[in-house]
Order: structure tokens, then sequence, then C-alpha cells
């Protein structure tokens, strides 16, 4: 039986949606009858902890991250999204701006969240990088690191900074729970579609019971009892991670090393 926590930082975008991710992994815990905490590890804690935490049973992790080893971590599972184990980033302005492409934000303040961010950082560069050439500044300023998605919004419509990319699925979470959260501001770009981050546990956490929560995860969308649960937080199903995938995201970025 395993104990320990459970978090779902990346992706508390609401208070909400906080509390349907919290309904939804207290009935998984309590359906294996593990006695797991579901907590916030809400800022100004760092994220990054969260990963090297030796009790942590299930969290969300960034495929970058994962994919460097930057924590003693293994997968269980990734979401499907609008059919697909992949997300993607938009690059929001402010409404008022009068801006309608990426080339119209240039030479202005550019907020970003971490640095070892996909959907907060590396996305964007890897976007931005066929703009720029070799040791060129595309922006007036790189403002960061902002730390979370919220703080990066606020910033943004405090007119702190001008422009930023953030997290298609966390956007897409605030769509559905809080859609005035983006009142005044404008999505005027994407970035390519890379794998989904990752549901993970410490690798401290037993293979057997690894494989039991991989397996409760991946037939939750065959039970109806989870079906409101898994809409509430924009999740089709959980599937299996072709870890390999994940690669991708080490690929070098010639000409742009930085967000700038």
């Amino acid at each position: 039986m395993a104990s320990g926590i459970a978090s779902f930082r990346m992706y508390n975008a609401t208070p909400a949606v906080e509390s349907a991710w919290r309904a939804l992994f207290v009935r998984i815990f309590a359906d294996l009858r593990w006695p797991v905490e579901v907590i916030p590890h809400a800022w100004p804690a760092p994220l990054t902890d969260l990963w090297q935490r030796r009790d942590l049973v299930c969290g969300f992790m960034c495929g970058l991250p994962f994919v460097r080893g930057a924590a003693p971590v293994v997968p269980l599972v990734a979401p499907v999204l609008d059919g697909h184990a992949r997300y993607r980033s938009e690059f929001l302005v402010r409404a008022d701006s009068g801006w309608h492409t990426l080339k119209d934000t240039f030479g202005h303040r550019f907020g970003w969240m971490a640095e070892h961010s996909q959907s907060g950082y590396h996305a964007a560069r890897r976007a931005l990088a066929s703009y720029a050439s070799e040791g060129q500044s595309l922006f007036s300023a790189s403002i960061g690191p902002l730390d979370t998605p919220a703080r990066t919004l606020d910033a943004l419509r405090r007119r702190q900074i001008d422009v930023t990319a953030l997290d298609g699925f966390y956007l897409d979470l605030l769509r559905r729970h809080a859609p005035e959260a983006l009142e005044g501001l404008r999505t005027i770009g994407v970035t390519p579609w890379t794998p989904n981050p990752l549901l993970v546990a410490a690798d401290s956490l037993p293979v057997a019971d690894r494989q039991r929560l991989t397996d409760k995860l991946v037939a939750l969308a065959e039970d109806a009892r989870y079906r409101a649960l898994l809409d509430d937080v924009r999740v089709d199903r959980f599937v299996v991670p072709d870890v390999s995938a994940y690669d991708v995201l080490l690929e070098p970025v010639a000409g742009y090393p930085a967000l700038r």
C-alpha cells in the first residue's frame, strides 16, 4: 500500500481547478485504499522542490526537466487532451496593443515564467529562433523568472511586460473554469506541438505500486464514475507515455540560446 503526497501544482489554474484535480485524485486513492494526501504545493514553494520529494506518489512534471533527468522520478502516464497526448504554448498580448503577429511584438518586453519550463520558456525560444539572426535580440527586455502562469498573466495585464508564451492546457483550464481571467488578452501565435507533461512518481515508489497506479489511471476513461471528474480537468484519458518522444525537447536551437 503506497502512502505519501500528490500534487497537481502545475495545473492548479484557479481554486475551482485545484478542487477538480483534488476530487479526481481523492477518489482514485480511495479506490486504491492508499493513504495519499493531495497537497497544493502552492507558490512561493518552488515547483522543482516538489519533484525532489521522496514521498511523491503522483504529480505533474514538465517534459523538459523530465528528459534532462532533473529529479529522481519515474513516469506514470501522460494526459490525452482533445484526442492527443500533446500540447503547445500560446503567445499572448493585451487586446488593446493592436498587435496581431509575433513580429509586431519585437522591440517590446517579453515576460517568461521559468528557464526550466518547456511551455513557459523553451517552446517560445524555439518558435522565435527563426526570426533571430545569430546573436540578435528580438525584444527590448527579457523579464523573468515570473515563476507561475498566474503571475505571468498578472504581469501582462499590469503592463509590466508586453508579450508572453504560456501552456495551452493551462489556458484551456482557465477558459473552462474562469474565462474572465483572460479578458482583455489575445492569442497572436502558437508554438509547435510537443509531448504533454507527465504524471510522475518518486523512483522510491515500489515497482508494483507504480504499475498499480498506472493501470488505474489508464483505465479511468472506461469507468463511468470518473467521466465527469475527467471532464472537469479537460482530460480525455491517460496513456502510458512514449518516453523516447521527449528526446525532441533536447534538440539544440541554433542562433538563439536565450529569450532576448
